[in-house]
C-alpha cells in the first residue's frame, strides 16, 4: 500500500507559499524527521477553494483538474499542512471533477490526501516528534477543522506530547475568526466584533503563543492583535513541532 512507503507528495496552500514560506520549510522538516521522502511539484499553484466559495466554479474546476493531473496516478499520500485545503479537496473534488477523470483516479487521489498531523498520527502511527517548546500554547480549532476535516485531534496529540508545552484549549470556543473570503469584507464591523472576542478569550487564558493548522486564520488573528497590541504570538502549528 502507497500509505506504508516513505514517499509522500506535499502540497503548500498558496497563502503560506505567499506570506510565509519560511513555515514551509518547517513541514519539510518536520516530515522528514519520521522518515518521510517529500516530493514537491511547484506547477499546482492553488487548490480552488476559495475561487469554488466564492461562485467561480469554472475557475475552481481548472485548478482542481491540474492537480489531479500531477498527483493522482502515482497513488502517493498527498500531505497539507492546512485543514481547509485538505478537507476542501475530500469533500469537493470528486463532485467537481466527475466527468473530467476516471472515477478510479479520483478516487483514489481523494482518498490520499491527509492533513499533515492527522498523517502523522493516524497512519505513521507516531503521537511524539522528540520537539521542543517551553512556551504555553492556545491551539484554536478553526471551523474548516471542525467541519470540512472533523475527528482530527492528532494536531492535540502532538503538542500534548512537546516538551516544555503547556498546551490550552476551549472546547467552548465554536466561532469563526472572520477569515472566510468574502464576509470579513462585506462585514468589516461584524468580523471585527468576532476576532476580537477570539483573541480576548485567547489572551485571558494567559497564553504566549496561539497557533492553528490553518494559516488564513492564523493571518487574522494575527493582523487582530497586532492592531490592538495584544501580548500573544502568532505561530503555525509546523514551527511548533520543528521545535526550537
Amino acid at each position: 500500500m502507497a500509505e506504508q512507503s516513505n514517499i509522500i507528495n506535499v502540497f503548500i496552500p498558496c497563502q503560506m507559499d505567499l506570506f510565509q514560506p519560511n513555515t514551509a520549510y518547517s513541514v519539510m522538516t518536520v516530515l522528514e524527521r519520521v522518515g518521510l521522502h517529500c516530493q514537491y511539484f511547484d506547477t499546482p499553484t492553488c487548490c480552488g477553494r476559495r475561487f469554488h466559495f466564492e461562485g467561480e466554479i469554472e475557475c475552481a474546476k481548472t485548478l482542481a483538474g491540474e492537480m489531479l493531473d500531477n498527483y493522482a496516478r502515482n497513488k502517493v499520500p498527498f500531505i497539507i499542512p492546512d485543514c481547509s485545503c485538505a478537507g476542501y479537496m475530500k469533500k469537493y473534488y470528486r463532485q467537481l471533477l466527475e466527468n473530467s477523470f476516471q472515477p478510479p483516479d479520483l478516487r483514489s487521489f481523494v482518498q490520499h490526501v491527509y492533513e499533515m498531523c492527522d498523517y502523522i498520527v493516524n497512519i505513521l502511527h507516531i503521537e511524539c516528534l522528540d520537539n521542543f517548546f517551553p512556551h504555553r500554547v492556545f491551539y484554536f480549532k478553526s471551523c474548516s477543522a471542525r467541519n470540512l476535516y472533523p475527528d482530527n485531534d492528532a494536531p492535540q496529540i502532538l503538542m500534548q506530547n512537546t516538551r516544555g508545552l503547556d498546551l490550552l484549549m476551549d472546547d467552548e470556543m465554536q466561532g469563526c475568526c472572520g477569515a472566510n473570503g468574502r464576509f470579513a469584507l462585506a462585514n468589516p464591523a461584524a468580523s471585527e466584533a468576532m476576532i476580537g472576542e477570539i483573541v480576548q478569550k485567547i489572551y485571558n487564558k494567559g497564553a504566549e503563543f496561539v497557533t492553528s493548522t490553518d494559516l488564513h486564520c492564523l493571518q487574522m488573528i494575527d493582523a487582530y492583535k497586532e492592531e490592538h497590541e495584544v501580548g500573544i504570538k502568532v505561530m503555525h502549528i509546523a514551527d511548533i513541532l520543528k521545535g526550537e
